[in-house]
Parts: C-alpha cells; structure tokens; sequence
C-alpha cells in the first residue's frame, strides 16, 4: 500500500486542512486534463443529487498537466492529486490498481469519510448517473459494497461472464454480474475492515474484495451504472490476460475453501438503476481460428491436459476436434467441470501457475467459438444465466474432486 507519507506534501497540508469528507472518489486511471475536469464536473453533478449535501475529495493520478479548475468553480469538491503507486515498484495493471485503492482507502480514513468510490474505467464513457449510482447506495441506503452492471456488446467482457462471474456465483452464493469490478463503492466501515485485515505481505488483489463483502457478512448491492466499453482484443493472444485475470481468482479460492464449501445454492442481490439494453457488438469475431487454435492444443497439450483434466473430460473434447467446425458445441456442464479441473490444479500446483493457465488458453478460445456459433435464439442475460446454472450444478463435482484429488475418478 502506498503510505499518506508517500503522497506529494502540497496534498497531505491540504488533506490536513480539510480535516474531513463524507465522501472519497478515487480516479485511478491517468487522463488528459479536460477529461479530468469533465469527470469532475460530473462528480459535482452527482453529489448535488444526494439528499444531504456532502463534502467530496476527488484523487486524481499526479500525472500530466495540474488542472486548472479552483474550488470556487466545483462547490463541495475538493480535487487533489496523487501517485498511483509507490516510486520504484513495477507492478502489473490489476495489482497497480489494487495498490491504489489501498491508498483511497487511507485518504479516506484519515478524513473518515462514510463511502468512498473508485472509477477505473475509461472516464469518456463516465457519467453522473454512474458516479450517483456507485454511491448513493452507500451513502443513502447504508450498503457497504456496490458492485457494477455495465452495459456491453456481446463478446465484450467474456473472461468475466464465461468465467469470474459463474464461478463466483456458484462458489461463494452471490449473483454478482462483476465481482471484480473494476468499479465499485465502498462504505468506510468496510474500507476500514480491508484495511485492517490486510498485512504488507499479502498478494491482495481486485478479486479479494467483493469476496471480503460476501464472507465477512457486509451488506452488498449492485448498480447499473451504463455503458461500458472494452479495448479491442487481441483474440489470438490471450495466455497473458488469462494469467493476470484468474491467477488471483484462483488463489482466493484456495484461500477461501473453509468457506466456498459450505455454501450451498446461491442468493440474488439488490439492484439498483435502471437496466440498459446492450448495444450492438462493435467488433467481429473469427470463430474459426479459434477453433482451430483448440484442435492444434488438443494435438499439442495432451500431457497437460491430462494431468489436470480427468479421462473422461480429455475423450469428451479430443472428440469436439475431431467434429466439423460448423456443429461445434462445447457444453456448459463440460466448460463448468473444466473450469473446476484447472483450479484444482491451480491448488494442487500441478504446474507452474503461469504455465497452467496459459495451457488453458485454447479451451477458452472453444467457449468462446462456441458461444459466437450459437444461434440468437435467446437474450445474452438468459444464455449467461444458462451457464451460470451449470457453475451451480457442477459445484458438487468441485467439492468431490477439492476433498479427493487422489480418490475420486469421475
């Protein structure tokens, strides 16, 4: 975490002399000057329709020009800047990220502010209503946690609604649509809990914290704040994406095995805001080869594969491959199980970590080719809700093979 010791003096006499906020609003991403000041304008927005009137910190990335804007032109809104990260630490995105919430967390206390938000995503697409809607629940409804429900093409987001978002669901009991955020809202009693919980060598990461909320007992709620969009992605080189995503995913599940395996069925949550429809997807996929990147893993990973998945799930997929690329179906119950395969040996430490994940890249290009082949028969929440259906179904798989990885032959 980045010490109050660290952030530049002119801020730390300046948290000085505001003494206290009710509200912290964390912009964690660097962005040009007029993007800053628009997103400012929006916070004011967004605070002026909260019932009582509330003082506001906004931390911005010490980057780039200072903004002009003054106090008297954001009445209630106090912007300051700060690093996104100690001197000298190289960290990836996710754990940059998380180090900076650490730091809004303990502006926020050092001010003991009741909620404190944090705003990750590209602020173009940011708008008042998504910044009211991450902190009126807290604020105004006394929840502890606000997850987000973004609007987004199809294929946007995939690792999280083929992956983070059922697997969460089924183990920990929750219906989250984005347990990793990356935007959230946070009451002060629960930043100060992940504060008080977390010790200097622990590997804290994004994914800890809606787990935190849901295992220790905080009320949680989610809001739909609008559109977000995605980075194009590179389809054909996601080995590193897949390590950075679900490397911590995995290691929060074996830390939390006491609790995921007592968890039986799972819970809806409050939702607030209004729902958007999705917009039409912006880019095109090319289902092909990514089938044919699962058919050439299926010839050159046999031996991974097979230390991790059982026999019967290795014949199952062998045949997919061999099957026309046009009727090509993978099961959700197949991609559930396999999900369950690698974290198992994920825990087990079967392989390196990174080398395991990565292995599992051709089998998530297959989930993805399959779902583009699907027909549109059904709205993208009913299919997703399909899959999350078979996380939940398959879950007492997982607990047969976490207990007896030497026992059980499925």
């Amino acid at each position: 975490m980045l010490a109050l010791e660290e952030i530049p003096q002119p801020t730390r006499e300046r948290l000085d002399q505001i003494g206290a906020a009710g509200l912290v609003i964390g912009l964690l991403v660097p962005a040009p000057a007029d993007a800053l000041e628009a997103t400012l304008q929006r916070a004011r927005e967004s605070v002026a329709k909260l019932y009582t009137q509330t003082r506001t910190v906004v931390l911005y990335p010490a980057t780039g020009s200072p903004l002009p804007t003054s106090e008297s032109a954001l009445p209630g809104i106090e912007p300051l800047p700060f690093p996104l990260a100690s001197p000298g630490r190289s960290l990836d995105p996710a754990e940059s990220i998380r180090a900076a919430c650490d730091t809004v967390f303990a502006v926020a206390g050092n001010l003991n502010a009741r909620a404190i938000s944090i705003i990750v995503s590209d602020l173009e697409h940011v708008t008042a209503e998504w910044i009211y809607g991450l902190v009126r629940p807290i604020l105004e409804l006394d929840f502890d946690l606000v997850t987000p429900c973004y609007a987004h093409g199809k294929f946007e987001g995939l690792l999280n609604s083929a992956i983070v978002a059922p697997l969460t669901r089924a183990l920990y009991g929750r219906r989250i649509d984005h347990p990793l955020g990356p935007d959230f809202g946070f009451s002060g009693r629960f930043a100060h809990h992940v504060a008080e919980t977390s010790r200097p060598s622990d590997r804290r990461s994004l994914a800890s914290l809606t787990l935190d909320a849901i295992c220790y007992g905080f009320e949680i709620c989610q809001s739909n704040v609008g559109l977000r969009r995605y980075p194009p992605i590179d389809w054909m080189n996601q080995s590193s994406v897949l390590v950075q995503i679900l490397d911590p995913v995995f290691r929060e599940m074996d830390h939390r095995a006491p609790f995921w395996q007592r968890v039986r069925g799972s819970q809806t949550v409050p939702v607030f805001g209004e729902t958007r429809n999705p917009p039409e997807p912006f880019e095109s996929l090319d289902p092909r080869h990514m089938f044919e990147s699962f058919e050439l893993g299926c010839r050159n990973l046999q031996d991974v594969w097979g230390a991790i998945l059982p026999p019967g799930a290795l014949l199952e997929l062998n045949k997919l491959a061999r099957g026309p690329f046009e009727s090509f179906h993978l099961p959700d119950r197949l991609w559930a199980r396999i999900i369950y395969d690698f974290a198992l040996g994920h825990h087990l430490r079967t392989f390196n970590p990174d080398q395991l994940l990565r292995a599992m890249t051709p089998l998530y290009l297959a989930w993805v080719a399959s779902y583009a082949l699907e027909p549109d028969s059904l709205p993208v929440s009913a299919r997703l809700e399909l899959l999350a259906l078979a996380f939940e179904q398959s879950k007492p798989y997982a607990l047969s093979r976490w207990r007896w990885p030497d026992r059980f032959n499925p």
